[in-house]
């Protein structure tokens, strides 16, 4: 009886809570980009869609708080938490509804994440720049181990590279350069039928046709992303992780995206913990104007917190394993300081 009371009281306030976040977030960006986006009305509300899942990504840990902070209130009002503490419940039960529906809508936001090639947000932003049916990427530029990859022309939809370029260094200095007009991405690797291998010598530069394999595994997804370094979904950087690992490469900014998807919310559910086992019980022994502006501010602060982490560790400020999984630590010692204590 009471999971299903506490289930549906929290989902309700989740899904009004949440629905109503993301609607003054797409009102509002509407308005700030209707200037910038096209007269047709079908890419209008392609827009509207993307950007609001994009926005749902980022706004659903804080909407999971806040329902906790309405559900908790309402209950009290309601004498709903002495009731079912005298019928013998306990805090620690009376939460697991709270947790259980928290962890299913985080791990639905994960799977979301994990499971598509292109964001949400790249899709938005591909509208308002005109470039929503074209495929075509310039001029990609990124280091790979001590090589240097070049590409004039990246055809995302075809898996076709045009004017690529590989400039292989070692000891600091230029050996010898993979002049490839047209490669194509298949059965993992990079093909094409004619690689000019210009070798560099200090009095001259050989140049020799070849046919070899080159940047095995690097999908036109990966490649543009890591360029970019901007609207990388989780799978991709699944996927980037894997293959710059193995080259003992710098992937922080990747881990970065990876963490950002999984640590934050976790340790929003574990801070939900804290708010719903600190909860009042009543209002007349409990101060629950204090409570409310105490849960607000800490979510606030922590959603905060894991936006300026992200951002530091994109540009090499900080490290993202100190960075996102302190915060974290914190967080669960807490959590289960709390809960050993109700």
């Amino acid at each position: 009886m009471y999971f299903k009371i506490v289930f549906n009281s929290y989902l309700k306030n989740f899904l009004i809570i949440f629905l109503s976040l993301i609607s003054f977030f797409i009102f509002i960006d509407f308005m700030l980009n209707k200037d910038r986006l096209p007269n047709s009305a079908n890419l209008q509300i392609l827009y509207i869609f993307y950007n609001g899942v994009n926005a749902s990504i980022l706004i659903y840990p804080l909407a999971l708080l806040l329902a906790v902070i309405v559900t908790v209130i309402s209950l009290v009002k309601r004498n709903e938490i002495i009731a079912f503490l005298s019928l013998g419940y306990s805090f620690k039960k009376l939460f697991k509804p709270i947790v259980t529906l928290s962890t299913i809508i985080t791990l639905f936001f994960i799977l979301l994440q994990l499971n598509t090639n292109t964001s949400f947000g790249d899709k938005a932003k591909s509208i308002i720049t005109g470039k929503y049916f074209s495929n075509i990427n310039k001029n990609l530029f990124f280091k790979f181990n001590n090589n240097i990859i070049f590409i004039k022309k990246l055809d995302v939809l075809h898996k076709t590279a045009y004017d690529m370029k590989v400039f292989f260094i070692q000891n600091k200095k230029l050996k010898y350069i993979y002049d490839i007009k047209k490669a194509k991405f298949e059965n993992n690797s990079w093909k094409s039928d004619e690689i000019i291998k210009h070798i560099i010598f200090p009095t001259k530069i050989i140049d020799k046709k070849i046919n070899v394999e080159l940047l095995k595994g690097f999908k036109p997804d990966i490649l543009n992303k890591l360029e970019s370094k901007v609207y990388m979904t989780l799978k991709i950087a699944f996927q980037a992780l894997y293959l710059l690992k193995k080259e003992n490469m710098n992937v922080n900014f990747i881990k970065t995206y990876i963490y950002n998807a999984i640590i934050p919310p976790l340790s929003f559910i574990l801070l939900i913990v804290i708010v719903f086992l600190k909860a009042p019980i009543h209002t007349r022994i409990s101060n629950t104007s204090l409570y409310i502006a105490v849960s607000l501010f800490s979510g606030i602060i922590l959603w905060s917190v894991f936006l300026l982490i992200r951002k530091m560790a994109i540009s090499g400020v900080i490290s993202p394993d100190l960075g996102f999984i302190l915060p974290f630590i914190i967080l669960l010692a807490l959590s289960v300081y709390y809960f050993r204590k109700i």
